[in-house]
């Protein structure tokens, strides 16, 4: 059992991705709390970046940022616990983990969400890839250049390979994205090294009559745009209904040829929210108030995609999205340092300010607070530049905190 301070109120957040770890920049800020962080995984994986990563563009250390020097870079109110949490005991305030049992004052649940796989459509957990998982990614980018490597294996016979197919089920963010990139990264490898071989053809499957259907229609136009300039076969109005090895079913009827299908077609929370006996939504999402408290245990609060979170003032949804989870985090820091504090908490409006989508190579599309847009290479730069701004600050907590450790050790 872990020795606690008494005098002090114990904070838990409950994952390390990107609101867990917002939560955590903020809160170790009062001196008032101390913090304890538990995620299952030893790092905090930037999912937002793993397209990059698979094109080869940068490094797996780029994507996965170590939490034990992480919060080894705070002083003595934060402490990191690579444990995995079992279930939650809330009448009683405790964390049952693989390891200990831990009472908390304020729980903070931002264990993210998992791939959504309907039972519903066959075969389809059999033989699927995602990237939701550091694992998984690093597993896709290896199969995927193992592709190519055969690809280049066949040089001289291409017409044996002439129907090598990627499906990608998912016109989302996640889906277009990856698409784009892969598309992008094949094409320019066979052109720049002079291969005859053309490269793989890549199916985007979309059950909508748009792309990034929840998207504005200046990100819709420039993605399909780009998309068809990249050569990518997009089937609209079209739902994945049964799957094998080396083919898919559409609306129970068409059959697509494929070598594996990437699934990026929805998401649901954490087995551990899935099975907490509280109010949730469809998707297994927690159902919170205007403080992203549960409704049943104030004390509690849920963040990310594991949590039903929108706008407080006018009510209107959040989507899943990096930029919500720490746009939430922002939020329920400042009203729990007002709760430990003794002073009211605060109703404020919750507004993204923008979406940026990578569209393969130095292409990108975007738009800032709903009346900026931009598109091209100007686009691509300014998501990259969000994503370095995001990422430089933890690898240097990192570089810290591993500091600390060694100069403890030596």
């Amino acid at each position: 059992m872990y020795n606690f301070f008494m005098d002090k109120k114990k904070i838990f957040i409950i994952g390390g991705g990107y609101a867990g770890i917002r939560t955590l920049s903020h809160l170790s800020k009062c001196e008032d709390v101390e913090l304890f962080l538990i995620d299952k995984n030893s790092y905090h994986y930037l999912q937002t970046d793993v397209y990059d990563y698979i094109a080869s563009q940068i490094n797996l250390s780029d994507i996965a940022i170590d939490l034990y020097t992480y919060c080894a870079s705070y002083e003595k109110n934060v402490t990191f616990l690579h444990e995995e949490v079992l279930r939650f005991d809330l009448e009683n305030k405790k964390i049952i983990t693989t390891n200990n049992r831990y009472r908390y004052d304020y729980l903070v649940i931002a264990s993210g969400s998992q791939t959504r796989l309907p039972d519903s459509i066959e075969g389809l957990k059999e033989n699927f890839h995602g990237i939701k998982s550091l694992e998984n990614a690093l597993l896709f980018k290896q199969k995927f250049e193992y592709f190519i490597y055969k690809k280049i294996e066949n040089e001289g016979k291409c017409s044996l390979d002439i129907n090598f197919n990627i499906v990608i089920a998912g016109s989302g963010l996640s889906g277009v994205e990856i698409a784009s990139e892969m598309a992008h990264y094949s094409r320019t490898f066979y052109k720049d090294m002079g291969y005859l071989c053309s490269g793989i053809t890549i199916t985007l499957i979309n059950s909508h009559e748009k792309l990034l259907a929840s998207n504005s229609a200046f990100m819709q136009e420039k993605a399909e745009k780009r998309l068809n300039d990249l050569g990518i076969k997009i089937i609209k109005n079209a739902r994945v209904t049964k799957v094998m090895e080396s083919y898919v079913i559409l609306n129970n009827s068409q059959k697509v040829d494929m070598n594996f299908l990437i699934w990026t077609a929805g998401i649901i929370s954490s087995d551990l929210v899935l099975n907490m006996q509280v109010a949730k939504n469809k998707k297994g999402q927690l159902e919170v108030d205007e403080y992203f408290r549960l409704k049943e245990y104030k004390e509690v609060y849920a963040i990310g995609d594991n949590a039903n979170v929108f706008d407080p003032t006018s009510k209107s949804s959040l989507p899943p999205t990096a930029q919500a989870a720490e746009l939430g985090a922002d939020y329920i820091s400042q009203n729990i340092i007002n709760e430990v504090s003794n002073k009211k908490l605060h109703v404020k409006s919750i507004k993204l300010k923008g979406f940026f989508a990578s569209l393969g190579g130095k292409f990108g599309c975007g738009e800032i607070m709903d009346y900026i847009t931009l598109s091209g290479k100007t686009a691509y730069i300014f998501k990259k530049l969000i994503e370095i701004t995001y990422r430089f600050p933890l690898q240097q907590r990192c570089k810290t905190g591993l500091k600390k450790i060694r100069a403890i050790i030596d």
